[in-house]
């Protein structure tokens, strides 16, 4: 590695002025991570370090999904010629509450999201992070992946039940289908941003 390749800049692929962008740069950030972390795992686990890599991997996999749902919720509102800075983002890491929040947002001709074939890669990664945490307040949303705990006492199921097996070719399957399912949803919302962006230019 030599160059310009050896270095990260961060604000190359962000805006100051495009939100809904930003957010899809993160989501997407966070989606390579995990995958380049189980491309690393599946190259070499010769010490067994997917049994604490995997955390990450969940986190970063989770992390996407929300960001993506974040992004394309801003973008609906500004490819309906609304301001995307007045755009509710609201403060949850429920993927299902943001999935509604988004639905909501829609316009009626459009379609929710909803549990469909074409969708089914989205929700097989949600049910996915629900094995290891659970529905309730503090549960599998977020924290699963950070703590070991939910509090004193409490902890999560991975701590609890030696059964819990990940396999890992399984798991990136998964989470590339997933994440890229909500990346695609959300890039063709951003394509629609553009063209309002450029009605507006008059271009």
């Amino acid at each position: 590695m030599s160059g310009l390749n050896k270095y990260a800049f961060p604000n190359w692929r962000m805006h100051e002025y495009d939100r809904a962008g930003n957010y899809a740069v993160m989501a997407e950030g966070y989606k390579i991570g995990a995958i380049r972390l189980l491309d690393s795992l599946l190259h070499n686990n010769v010490g067994h370090d997917a049994d604490a890599v995997i955390f990450p991997v969940l986190f970063d996999a989770h992390q996407s999904l929300e960001l993506y749902l974040k992004a394309t919720s801003i973008a609906v509102e500004e490819a309906n010629d609304l301001n995307p800075w007045s755009a509710k983002v609201i403060r949850s890491h429920d993927l299902l509450e943001l999935i509604g929040s988004l639905n909501s947002s829609l316009p009626s001709s459009e379609p929710k999201i909803a549990l469909a074939k074409e969708t089914k890669p989205l929700f097989d990664l949600i049910d996915l992070l629900k094995t290891v945490g659970d529905n309730g307040k503090g549960g599998y949303y977020f924290d699963f992946a950070r703590y070991p705990e939910k509090q004193a006492g409490e902890s999560y199921i991975f701590v609890r039940d030696d059964s819990l097996v990940f396999d890992l070719e399984g798991i990136k399957r998964v989470v590339a289908d997933g994440c890229d399912f909500l990346d695609g949803y959300c890039a063709m919302w951003l394509e629609r941003v553009d063209g309002v962006r450029g009605m507006r230019a008059g271009v």
